[in-house]
This record gives C-alpha cells, sequence and structure tokens, in this order.
C-alpha cells in the first residue's frame, strides 16, 4: 500500500514531469475512486494539479485530453469528485462554489484549440488553395488563437460556435474570404 502511495504521488506534475505514463494515469484515476482514503487523497493531489498544469502547458494539455474519459467517469462518482475539488480549492478560506468554477474553467482546456489546429481547420473550413493556406505563424492564427485562449479564461461555461470563428476570422483578414 505504501508502495502504491508513493507511484500515485510518483505520477503528480510538481513532483516530475510524467506526461507520457498513460497507463499509470489511469490507474491513478482508479485509485482516486476505489482506493483506500491515503490512496484517493494522494491521486486526488495528482489530478488537481494535472488539471491546473493543462492550462499552461502543453504536454498536460494533451495528456488531459487522451485521459478525458477517465476524468468524466471520475467526476461522475460524488465522493471521488468532492475529493478533486477540494484539492483544487485555492485557499482553505475560499468560498463554496470555488473548487467547482476552478474545475469548470480546467475541464475547458479540451476546447481552447492549439495554432496548429486553428490554421488546420481555417484552411479546411474555407477551402483555402495552397496560395491562401494560413500558417501557424500568421497574424490570423495568433490574434484567432489569443482570443479563443481568452474567452475560456474569462468566460469559462460559454460556448464558443464555429460561426463566432468564422466572423473573428472575417474581421481579422477578410480577404480570407474573397475569392
Amino acid at each position: 500500500m505504501l508502495e502504491r502511495r508513493r507511484f500515485l504521488r510518483g505520477l503528480c506534475p510538481c513532483r516530475s514531469n510524467s506526461s507520457e505514463d498513460v497507463q499509470g494515469w489511469k490507474e491513478l484515476f482508479t485509485q482516486a475512486r476505489y482506493g483506500s482514503i491515503s490512496e484517493r487523497k494522494a491521486a486526488a493531489h495528482s489530478i488537481g494539479t494535472l488539471l491546473e498544469k493543462a492550462q499552461q502547458v502543453e504536454q498536460y494539455r494533451e495528456l488531459l485530453v487522451r485521459l478525458k474519459d477517465d476524468l468524466d467517469a471520475l467526476m461522475q462518482d460524488p465522493r471521488a469528485a468532492s475529493q478533486v475539488l477540494g484539492v483544487m480549492k485555492k485557499h482553505g478560506h475560499a468560498h463554496k462554489g470555488a473548487a467547482r468554477k476552478n474545475y469548470r474553467r480546467a475541464y475547458a482546456v479540451f476546447s481552447v484549440q492549439t495554432p496548429d489546429e486553428i490554421a488546420t481547420w481555417i484552411n479546411r473550413r474555407l477551402q483555402l488553395k495552397a496560395q491562401q493556406r494560413v500558417t501557424t505563424g500568421s497574424k490570423v492564427v495568433k490574434r484567432l488563437s489569443k482570443w479563443l485562449e481568452h474567452r475560456v479564461a474569462f468566460q469559462p461555461n460559454r460556448s464558443t460556435s464555429e460561426g463566432e470563428i468564422l466572423d473573428r476570422v472575417k474581421q481579422l483578414q477578410p480577404s480570407l474570404f474573397s475569392q
């Protein structure tokens, strides 16, 4: 049992960069639901840290995207969800909804697109030809990426439709629409 707790703590992003061990993380999510109290606490700490890191570090975002089903299952279990959300409270005196709000903000990491994904989406959606295609480094992709990140950070419960994104692209670079 002590060995399992060490393993669970060892996966935590605050201790190491263990974003490659997907099977280990799946085991961690299982222990967060079915383990002993000390194992659940260790797993909750690691998952809470992963959720926080995923908002800032691309490798943790990618890991969290691969673990989305496990996270959803975990949050359906009230006891495990309470444990993880308790870890996510920034301060002991935080109001009751603070942990849930932090979780919603962290969960929004699934909707944030990388500049590569944004460029690919624009090129595919607008069916741009070779000379018209936008790249990851283009001004429109950079500004759109920043706009999406800002929207997720400050309005985590708001969804963004494809139409809104297209309108924003049209504002930023109207020449893409004059074919």
